[in-house]
């Protein structure tokens, strides 16, 4: 015998709502009061983001849409912000392969006619954005934005960082139900937590970290070096309790070369380094020189939930790209970006234009509706509910 609908258990109803796209979710608030308590509820886009984190890397989650966003500014230079004209652009909705052929600006109110720059990864719905107040000064804003819902807020800012000319990272920590935004500035680290609405520093590293934070596990990774040469190493930050460790990276062929010139905008220079991305919820790393893809598992003690053993599974290698013009063996560099639905991987070149990689061969991708010239960063965007304004952590919620 059918139960009607509305004497449905609350946690049928609830299963039920964490199973649909967001934009459904949006849509069905009209249908009943119970319905719309549901997804108004302070709790549910918690609920949501603990069911996102027990999804398989190849398990689609249907409240989960996915795309990528691009900034693009008028530097050359990945950590200066532009000028006036920074634009943000987005593609690729689903990941189907259809939608990788057009993007559209995305309009929020704080970066119109404003210089601006993407600070970090996404992280269940949201990451932060760094922008000019004006242009006769060099002070800037941290937002921390969530463009499904279209909510902000405003982070505090101490005067002695500086969140511009560092590298920034954004995590969730599950055991505080707390998001963290993480600065690292000439080896010092400072942690913003949006719960307490408060910045600690955490002392200095010992390494030097490029490029923004990739959250996966409840921490933060970098690709670090010791030096200033290149990135050889993994840095982790456990957002639990705030500190560093340095874990092993893929076993990489010591047998080939170490180290393979790339072209950049219009300079060659060598490099021997890793790059950090996410796979599903799972880290994955990249190796320049010999253009191998990796994905990173931890192996647990059953009791403690201690991680024991991390294992690195090696995914593919993809071709080189080479100069054609050039008299010398030079290879533009590449950046994976994500995997579309059918398994293809989206790949960068050299911040300037995008091909598909089929496991065979390369194809172009023609995006129509970016601007000519190079971007400044890209990042995949996931949807959520979750408010930045309202962040208090799912144990502090009646």
């Amino acid at each position: 015998m059918a139960v009607p609908a509305k004497n449905l258990p609350a946690d049928i109803i609830t299963d039920i709502l964490s199973r649909l796209p967001l934009k459904s979710l949006v849509r069905f608030r009209c249908v009943s009061k119970p319905w719309l308590y549901f997804i108004t509820h302070s709790r549910f886009p918690y609920w949501l983001l603990y069911r996102h984190l027990n999804c398989d890397p190849l398990t689609y989650c249907p409240h989960s849409q996915s795309n990528v966003f691009l900034s693009y500014n008028n530097k050359k230079q990945c950590r200066e912000i532009g000028g006036s004209d920074s634009k943000l652009f987005s593609f690729g909705g689903g990941y189907q392969e259809d939608a990788f052929g057009s993007a559209m600006e995305v309009d929020f109110p704080l970066i119109k006619g404003k210089s601006f720059q993407i600070k970090t990864d996404c992280c269940y719905g949201m990451f932060c954005l760094a922008i000019q107040q004006n242009n006769t000064n060099n002070k800037s804003t941290l937002v921390l934005w969530n463009p499904s819902i279209g909510d902000y807020r405003i982070l505090p800012l101490p005067e002695e960082l500086g969140i511009c000319e560092g590298v920034c990272g954004l995590g969730f920590d599950s055991s505080m139900d707390d998001f963290k935004v993480v600065s690292v500035c000439e080896k010092q680290a400072h942690v913003f937590s949006v719960k307490k609405n408060s910045w600690k520093n955490i002392g200095g590293l010992g390494y030097h970290v490029f490029y923004d934070g990739v959250p996966a596990n409840g921490c933060l990774f970098w690709a670090a070096s010791k030096t200033r040469k290149f990135a050889d190493k993994i840095l982790c930050l456990n957002l639990s309790n705030d500190t560093f460790m340095e874990i092993p990276p893929p076993p990489f062929d010591k047998s080939t070369s170490r180290h393979t010139w790339f072209q950049e905008e219009e300079e060659v220079i060598v490099v021997a380094e890793l790059n950090l991305l996410l796979w599903g919820n799972s880290l994955c790393a990249f190796r320049q020189y010999d253009q191998s893809l990796w994905v990173m598992k931890e192996e647990k003690e059953e009791n403690s939930g201690v991680v024991k053993e991390i294992i690195w599974t090696k995914i593919m290698s993809i071709p080189k790209i080479s100069n054609q013009e050039s008299h010398f063996r030079i290879y533009y560099r590449l950046h994976p970006i994500c995997f579309t639905k059918s398994g293809k991987l989206l790949v960068s070149v050299r911040r300037k234009w995008f091909v598909m990689y089929d496991g065979v061969k390369y194809q172009d991708v023609h995006v129509h509706g970016i601007p000519d010239g190079r971007y400044n960063k890209a990042t995949v965007y996931t949807e959520s509910l979750i408010s930045p304004a309202s962040i208090r952590g799912m144990n502090d919620i009646d």
